[in-house]
């Protein structure tokens, strides 16, 4: 009878990599759930990086999520951890699955949506203009916030930026440099686009002939360096972006039509023209197209735009799809709730705490 008992028993452990190939299939909210079943289950989630790229809208105070995976495309709103009524949105950036938020009261929080999960790490909001990023080498993830000030208070036209650096690790700020004064404001965007790990701003900048011209302010986070990229004389930098791991920039023209232009990677970084897209009817001159991402079916999703030289408020949005083959477009409505649309980024889940 004891030989047959044994003989019964059956051998219920699953090797490890079988439990992981199943585990990372899962959606984020039910992985989430089983963080909880053991250390090793809770490891894996931590460092499992999801590649369902999601979109998010923003407005002064509410930010939605868009799954363009799901069955049924629409906007859902996030529920925000912390006051925003009295505390209007400004800015967002994102880094695995962080949210880095400027604030116009108390400054910047990062914020991670699937886990709940935030910190507060700075309390004025003197400074506008930031980027965020992941440093590998460090296992830090880290701020640039630059601060305009006035060299001259009676002079607009004389005034310079300051950096300064924020540390998650040491949880503190390090000042930077004084930025050179040739670069009269950082335009657009309040947030830098991040790409291949080196962060880009647009910015109106003056050349040696005395002139203002739109340029590109660089800074390589590996080595925390600044740069300003002069673009060649037959690529303006109208507005930025990145698309398919590429920073790019959109040229409207007169004629209607849009070029779009993307910094190749390595050591040549020239621009190449990579992509027309036909005319289409503009609001004003301007107003302008930029590439968000690519959808299902090599569509191309494009938000429009329209030029700005202050500080980023309450302004409304438009999407559309562009088909390269056919050439056309089609007004794509996926934010009906969200009145004053702000700006929009890509992102995608983790559980990494911030």
């Amino acid at each position: 009878m004891e030989m047959e008992s044994k003989k019964k028993k059956i051998n219920l452990h699953i090797p490890d990599d079988i439990i992981f190939n199943i585990l990372c299939r899962l959606p984020p909210k039910l992985l989430a759930r089983f963080k909880c079943v053991c250390k090793s289950w809770q490891s894996f989630a931590n460092q499992h990086k999801y590649h369902n790229q999601k979109l998010i809208l923003f407005s002064s105070n509410t930010i939605q999520s868009i799954d363009f995976e799901a069955d049924e495309i629409k906007a859902v709103d996030l529920d925000i951890p912390f006051k925003v009524s009295s505390n209007p949105i400004l800015g967002i950036a994102s880094c695995n699955g962080l949210l880095c938020i400027l604030t116009e009261r108390e400054g910047l929080v990062i914020w991670n949506p699937l886990i709940g999960r935030y910190k507060r790490v700075s309390n004025t909001s003197e400074y506008i203009n930031f980027g965020f990023w992941y440093d590998h080498y460090a296992d830090n993830y880290k701020i640039v916030r630059f601060m305009r000030f006035l060299d001259d208070p009676n002079s607009e036209s004389r005034a310079s930026y300051s950096a300064e650096i924020y540390s998650q690790k040491s949880n503190s700020w390090q000042q930077k440099e004084i930025l050179p004064s040739q670069i009269f404001y950082i335009t657009d965007s309040l947030f830098g686009f991040l790409v291949n790990e080196t962060l880009y701003w647009k910015i109106l900048y003056m050349n040696n002939d005395k002139k203002y011209i739109y340029a590109v302010l660089s800074f390589d986070t590996l080595n925390e360096k600044f740069d300003v990229i002069i673009s060649p004389d037959n690529v303006h930098v109208f507005g930025l972006g990145v698309f398919k791991g590429h920073l790019c920039t959109v040229e409207p023209h007169t004629a209607g039509h849009i070029e779009m232009w993307a910094r190749e990677v390595g050591k040549n970084q020239n621009w190449i023209k990579f992509m027309n897209l036909p005319p289409f009817e503009r609001k004003s001159l301007s107003h302008y197209w930029v590439p968000i991402c690519s959808m299902k079916e090599d569509e191309i999703l494009v938000c429009e735009r329209k030029l700005l030289f202050s500080l980023p408020r309450q302004r409304n949005y438009e999407f559309f799809l562009y088909n390269p083959e056919a050439k056309t477009y089609k007004k794509f409505h996926i934010c009906d709730t969200m009145m004053h649309l702000i700006h929009q980024i890509t992102y995608t889940d983790s559980f990494v705490s911030p």
